[in-house]
């Protein structure tokens, strides 16, 4: 990759990204061309193939980008301060839905590229993916409120089985709108207030009522 691409401006590095995304997230990998995509941003072939040396390298670097923008939404979190399981998932969803507003294919990109079947393409994402879906674990389960749990030990559980849903939610997503992808994060939003019910006393459910 060129240096010289971090050179420019936000704004056209922001569109070169954005243009990328979009194309990948129409079309797989194979079907997706170059030349596509300097149309889509606007520029021309020649000089997408300056900054990138070939479709490869400029589709991993897009990869790696989405991953980095969703870390870069992480929620920061306090270890001294205790928090409940459910306000950081929200939080979670909030940051992300800020992913879409500035990077509209990200998700569409991202759901693709999880289910690519290139071989040549496939083999280099496959130890990437496994971060895609990661909410920092290990960091999350140091300071959730374990004292809400009717069984403190089901929240490990709890966690991976909300990861389970949220990809499973994702699945299968890669063709449809922004107002569709919101749908299924507000159908997830209602399977996590069902899950919330399950797992929480009674107690601390009657004080979320009241509030």
């Amino acid at each position: 990759m060129n240096q010289s691409y971090f050179q420019l401006p936000l704004e056209k590095q922001k569109n070169l990204i954005n243009a990328g995304y979009k194309v990948f997230a129409v079309s797989p990998y194979n079907k997706a061309s170059m030349l596509a995509i300097s149309n889509e941003a606007g520029i021309s072939k020649s000089l997408l193939f300056y900054y990138f040396r070939n479709k490869e390298e400029y589709y991993l670097f897009l990869f790696d980008t989405s991953i980095e923008f969703l870390n870069g939404y992480k929620v920061q979190l306090n270890g001294k301060k205790v928090y409940d399981f459910f306000d950081l998932i929200n939080m979670r969803i909030q940051g992300r839905m800020k992913v879409i507003a500035e990077y509209p294919y990200l998700y569409k990109f991202i759901t693709r590229a999880y289910y690519e079947t290139n071989e040549g393409i496939k083999s280099k994402l496959d130890h990437k993916k496994r971060m895609i879906m990661s909410i920092g674990e290990e960091e999350f389960l140091k300071v959730v409120d374990y004292n809400k749990f009717k069984n403190p030990g089901d929240v490990a559980i709890l966690l991976k089985l909300v990861l389970s849903m949220a990809e499973g939610v994702m699945r299968g997503r890669e063709d449809l709108n922004t107002e569709k992808i919101l749908q299924g994060v507000r159908e997830f939003e209602v399977m996590m207030e069902s899950l919330k019910k399950h797992y929480y006393k009674e107690c601390f459910l009657n004080l979320l009522e009241r509030r």
